[in-house]
């Protein structure tokens, strides 16, 4: 096995990595209308798209969202994970802490733009 890493063979499994959406990619997902507040299914694109985004959700962990996981504030949203997800009940687990992301929108007073 190591001798078949040392000549390349493992790396053609390895997939390739994901780069992330640039600027111009997410204009033109809401040109297209893949994102927008036209259909149902564009907003929840929408919900989707900022919450991979922002707080670096995996496809997954859409799946156990509650509101529970959100605050928002004048100028921010908090995430934090469920316990569920890090936590599961056993000894070792207990040095783990959920993860928590800040997301600030804009300076206090600011407003958004429509």
């Amino acid at each position: 096995m190591k001798e078949g890493t040392r000549l390349g063979i493992g790396l053609a499994n390895q997939k390739e990595e994901k780069l992330p959406v640039d600027e111009a990619d997410e204009n033109k997902f809401w040109t297209l209308g893949l994102l927008g507040k036209n259909s149902a299914k564009s907003l929840l694109n929408v919900v989707y798209f900022y919450n991979r985004k922002l707080f670096g959700l995996c496809a997954s962990e859409h799946r156990n969202l509650s509101l529970e996981n959100f605050e928002i504030g004048d100028n921010y949203i908090r995430f934090e994970e469920n316990l569920s997800k890090t936590l599961h009940g056993v000894l070792l687990d207990l040095k783990y802490e959920p993860r928590v992301v800040k997301h600030v929108c804009h300076e206090v007073g600011q407003k958004h733009d429509p």
